[in-house]
């Protein structure tokens, strides 16, 4: 008893077609630098927190140093230095050193 395979000119199921072309990219899509985002500890004045010019600021209650933690965003370009010199304006009293979350 002798079997032949026979050979199908078509697969059994749809294979997906592929475009002949990619549809062109107009230019470079860069995303938006990403602003960097600081944490640190600070003693604060009164809650609610008092708007700090420049800055978005989260707090959480939790702290080893001092009342709260803070994590600052900057809405500009701006540096650790910057963060501690408009805290204290704000009233605030920056405690140890100033991290950058990665």
């Amino acid at each position: 008893m002798f079997m032949t395979a026979s050979l199908r000119a078509q697969p059994p199921f749809a294979l997906p077609t592929v475009p002949a072309a990619l549809p062109a990219v107009s230019g470079p899509t860069l995303s938006p630098p990403r602003r960097p985002v600081y944490v640190l500890e600070v003693l604060a004045p009164l809650l609610p927190l008092p708007p700090v010019p420049g800055w978005t600021l989260q707090a959480w209650p939790v702290a080893r140093l001092g009342d709260l933690t803070l994590q600052a965003t900057p809405q500009g370009d701006a540096s650790p230095d910057d963060l501690r010199l408009a805290l204290q304006a704000a009233g605030f009293s920056p405690l140890g050193p100033v991290r950058r979350r990665a």
